[in-house]
């Protein structure tokens, strides 16, 4: 749904790299990024590389909180004859928002309709530029149609889209990609240039390849049927397993369910004991800007057997930590 031209595209090794020239060419020292509580810890480190300083907006079942996100960016700001604090910080001109709207990771939240054109509307009216991040995009899942990206909804070129074959047909293709307006594409390009000569001329072939003759299509449909099952199988045992100990939610789509324990425990000894057990866990804080009492949960790789007997062990540690 994105209405672009060729020279608004420019292809990327993985959408990482888009975010690394993102943060070394568009954004000075110091830029203020916004992003979701949690959030991906690998775009996290690389804008904190950067120099950035990142702020967490809260989320909750519909994505991130645009009602928060206009807190924030309203705090620092002077009241109208007044200085603003010594310790404020004029966030205006030098801010920029990233977020995963679609299979959110780590949570697994898709945005609602609504909420994204709640975001768009804000980035407008704030002049907020958004990093979109869509790697998870393609793998939603459930009956309904996916919902638009918000660069299909951008009309002023406030929304940098990035996407990537990474997640949903091969990772060591190392094929992403950014969509945004022409002049910063060519900036970007020039970056590229000075990194790696650009991306693989025989990965982007091969990707080429899949996306015009079906076969992406194709796999990505079986795939997508496969997570859905996977998922499920899930769910199951998470009702079976850990009802009582903790609640999660039911993601749309992508790889991860996110679980937050009903009490407070010690996650670093859950993680310890959990992993001399042969499990090894993703605690929620190393996604958060805070400690949050939660678990990434991955479904995508493990059988959903795998995934019942390393629940089986989750439960019953965290039964000892309770």
């Amino acid at each position: 749904g994105v209405d672009c031209t060729a020279s608004q595209v420019l292809v990327t090794s993985g959408a990482l790299q888009a975010l690394q020239m993102i943060s070394v060419s568009l954004l000075p020292a110091g830029t203020t990024v916004y992003a979701e509580s949690p959030s991906y810890i690998k775009s996290l480190q690389v804008f904190q590389s950067a120099g950035m300083h990142l702020e967490g907006v809260p989320m909750d079942d519909d994505g991130l909180n645009v009602q928060a996100l206009r807190g924030l960016l309203a705090e620092g700001e002077p009241d109208a004859g007044r200085p603003a604090p010594l310790n404020a910080r004029n966030r205006k001109g030098n801010a920029i928002l990233y977020t995963i709207p679609t299979n959110h990771n780590p949570t697994g939240v898709t945005m609602s309709d609504k909420r994204r054109h709640e975001l768009v509307e804000l980035s407008v009216d704030s002049r907020l530029p958004i990093i979109e991040d869509g790697a998870y995009r393609d793998l939603y899942f459930e009956d309904d149609a996916p919902l638009p990206s918000l660069k299909a909804l951008d009309e002023t070129g406030m929304v940098i889209t990035l996407g990537s074959a990474s997640k949903s047909l091969a990772p060591g293709l190392r094929i992403g990609w950014l969509v945004a307006a022409e002049p910063i594409v060519q900036r970007l390009a020039d970056v590229k240039m000075q990194m790696d000569y650009g991306a693989s001329v025989l990965s982007q072939w091969t990707f080429a390849r899949f996306l015009t003759n079906g076969m992406y299509d194709e796999y990505v449909a079986g795939l997508k049927r496969e997570l859905r099952h996977r998922r499920d199988r899930a769910l199951v045992t998470l009702q079976e397993k850990m009802d009582g100990l903790a609640h999660w939610n039911v993601p749309s789509g992508g790889f991860y369910i996110w679980m937050t324990f009903d009490r407070p425990i010690r996650m670093n000894r859950l993680f310890q004991l959990a992993a001399e057990r042969g499990v090894l866990l993703n605690p929620g804080d190393i996604y958060d800007f805070a400690a949050d009492n939660s678990l990434r949960l991955s479904y995508s790789y493990t059988t959903p057997e795998e995934f019942a007997d390393a629940v089986d062990v989750l439960a019953a540690v965290a039964r000892e930590l309770a």
